[in-house]
């Protein structure tokens, strides 16, 4: 992939390193929308150096004059591009681009892809109002090539009200009353303190911590949790600081430390990425309670939605989220 500057008019279509993608994320700053934590730059940026062996990265910008209108962070392997990032770390993906200009975007990638001979785009866990979900597969659609798209995963997601007591409203009555109750019992034992760290404040001590509670939480998070993955994790907490993103929360009763949720505050929503507890107390049902105080936390902080991301345990379900289909979308391009 040489071409560097191409035009397909009226607009330019270039090439450009994934380190200096950063450049475009301004906050506030530009048109461009970032549609989520797992497509800003340092986020793929430590995906890449953990997992980037054996791709060749394709980060594609598109300009109108000389306004950015799009960009694709794409990886491409055997004449096949996607996303950098992979479902396993990246609950949702998608392109970043100008709002009112993503059908643009979309032509002026496609008709690049296939100038250098890009076999297919493929496109997964795309949310329900994705670019790629929508843009991209009518524009395949328009030109002969039809996406072939199917649903992947779920996610879990809320809006949030006002106020605590109309979150518990919100909730049916059997859940609401299960979840007064543990709420109570685990007050009955002894003080009960939910503690936000952010950013900075977020050390290697602490997120050794989280690491062992999610570990010892859960046989499967135990196996996923490999020296690669810890690097990983490392990586992208001191990404998500730098950008002033970083939450690690520990739920404390008494003098115990019994829980931990790692999440991400962006576009004045929650991403509830990563937990776990101390199984010892898991009668006191420490994860479930962890996660309504980080929902309190986050009613009190005035914050608009609040995200269980990808995964279909039931707890979601119970404390009001609502289901989001997750696709993967193929475009045949040759």
């Amino acid at each position: 992939m040489n071409c560097q500057g191409c035009n397909f008019m009226p607009y330019s279509v270039s090439q450009e390193n994934l380190e200096n993608m950063g450049r475009y994320y301004l906050p506030g700053g530009n048109n461009l929308r970032w549609p989520s934590v797992f497509v800003l730059p340092d986020w793929l940026d430590a995906w890449w150096q953990v997992f980037g062996a054996g791709y060749e990265p394709l980060v594609v910008v598109v300009k109108e004059d000389e306004e950015v209108i799009g960009i694709a962070p794409l990886k491409l392997k055997d004449g096949v591009a996607s996303f950098i990032g992979d479902n396993s770390v990246c609950d949702y993906l998608d392109f970043i681009t100008a709002p009112g200009k993503e059908d643009a975007f979309a032509r002026a990638l496609l008709d690049y892809l296939t100038a250098h001979e890009v076999k297919s785009l493929v496109m997964e866990t795309l949310r329900p109002e994705s670019v790629g979900g929508h843009n991209f597969v009518e524009e395949g659609k328009r030109r002969g090539a039809p996406a072939a798209c199917s649903q992947i995963e779920v996610s879990f997601e809320m809006e949030l009200p006002t106020s605590w007591e109309t979150y518990l409203a919100s909730l049916e009555s059997k859940q609401r009353r299960d979840v007064e109750r543990k709420m109570r019992q685990l007050d009955k034992v002894a003080e009960v303190r939910f503690l936000v760290l952010r950013d900075s404040e977020v050390g290697e001590d602490e997120l050794a911590v989280f690491f062992q509670m999610m570990t010892e939480s859960r046989h499967d998070k135990a196996l996923f949790m490999t020296v690669e993955m810890r690097s990983f994790f490392q990586k992208i907490a001191a990404a998500m600081s730098s950008y002033g993103l970083l939450r690690l929360a520990f739920l404390d009763v008494g003098v115990a430390r019994v829980a931990a949720i790692l999440y991400f505050e962006h576009n004045d929503r929650i991403y509830l990425y990563n937990s776990g507890y101390m199984p010892q107390y898991a009668e006191m049902n420490v994860g479930l309670v962890s996660k309504l105080y980080c929902i309190k936390q986050a009613i009190e902080e005035r914050k608009k939605g609040f995200d269980f991301l990808k995964g279909s345990e039931v707890y979601k379900f119970r404390l009001g989220g609502r289901e989001a289909k997750l696709s993967r979308c193929v475009i045949d391009l040759q």
